[in-house]
């Protein structure tokens, strides 16, 4: 898959092809519809599949306080390749780009400039100016440029349907597993491996703390989680939120990786969320939050053992 972060910079053998366009962020089972359709226009036309995201997401510039993204742009990158469609475009977000008109963007850019033969967009996409457009604008534009518009059917699970304002309202419950059942790879959580207090070494539970991270953090609590960084992953059991125990009040995350020793300092570290394990609770005493912990960590082990994660 070609990446370039400007259209006027796209090769000539990307053009004239089936486009779809989104923010993808979190990249969950609608998405993956989208995208599976783009690459089946493109197979039947023989023409290049491209898909076109945004970054920074719009709502950066267009909100006082911002939405956090599932994903990072590399992350998105990353589940996007694995479509193996042909390009990326990935287009510079601007106030002067989000204060184009539908009409300026469906034909100053899908049609001048990409030259598409087919648009492919979710049927709940809206663009341009105030969102003032919509699938079915796409389509009436589409019959007036000679294109084919193809609004692609949102998909449901128990009659919710799959997008990301739900996937982000269900990182603020416990029900990981449903958020997982939504995205095509498990929640990911990233980050800088910080130094904290390390009272966990000093409890014989040694973790790493993440700190820098960049999109939503799960809801407080301890979970069953697989880590991984540039030299390798390992089953970990994950800790959201203040430790009440230690009166703490600021809120951390802590990833303790089962058999692992050595320096992770400086590194990032990638954590997958799998699991939800138990709410934080606050023990009268260390020596039952050390019980507590050599329990989580037994599940986690059992976990990581029946889906071979160990």
């Amino acid at each position: 898959m070609e990446i370039v972060n400007s259209i006027e910079r796209l090769p000539g053998h990307l053009r004239g092809g089936a486009v779809c366009l989104g923010k993808f962020d979190g990249m969950h089972l609608g998405h993956s519809r989208i995208l599976t359709r783009v690459k089946e226009h493109a197979v039947q036309r023989n023409v290049p599949s491209l898909v076109l995201t945004f970054d920074p997401p719009p709502t950066t510039l267009l909100r006082p306080s911002p939405v956090q993204p599932l994903c990072t742009l590399q992350r998105k990158i990353e589940l996007l390749a694995d479509f193996e469609l042909d390009g990326l475009v990935v287009i510079p977000t601007t106030l002067d780009f989000l204060h184009q008109s539908a009409e300026a963007f469906f034909f100053g850019t899908l049609v001048d400039k990409l030259r598409a033969t087919v648009v492919v967009a979710g049927e709940n996409f809206f663009f341009g100016h105030r969102r003032d457009g919509s699938a079915e604008t796409m389509r009436r534009f589409g019959e007036k440029a000679g294109i084919d518009v193809d609004p692609v059917e949102s998909v449901r699970i128990d009659r919710r349907i799959v997008s990301s304002s739900e996937i982000r309202r269900l990182l603020s419950t416990d029900d990981i597993r449903r958020v997982n059942a939504m995205l095509t790879k498990p929640y990911r959580l990233s980050g800088v491996v910080v130094h904290g207090e390390h009272r966990g070494r000093t409890l014989g539970f040694p973790t790493a703390n993440l700190g820098e991270t960049q999109t939503i953090i799960p809801k407080p609590g301890i979970y069953v989680t697989k880590a991984r960084w540039e030299d390798g992953e390992f089953p970990a059991a994950t800790h959201i939120g203040p430790n009440p125990t230690f009166d703490e009040t600021v809120p951390k995350i802590e990833v303790f990786l089962l058999d692992f020793s050595g320096d992770l300092y400086g590194k990032t570290l990638h954590v997958d969320f799998l699991d939800y394990l138990r709410n934080p609770v606050r023990f009268e005493n260390v020596e039952r939050l050390l019980q507590q912990m050599e329990l989580d960590v037994k599940h986690v082990r059992a976990f990581a053992g029946t889906y071979g994660l160990s």
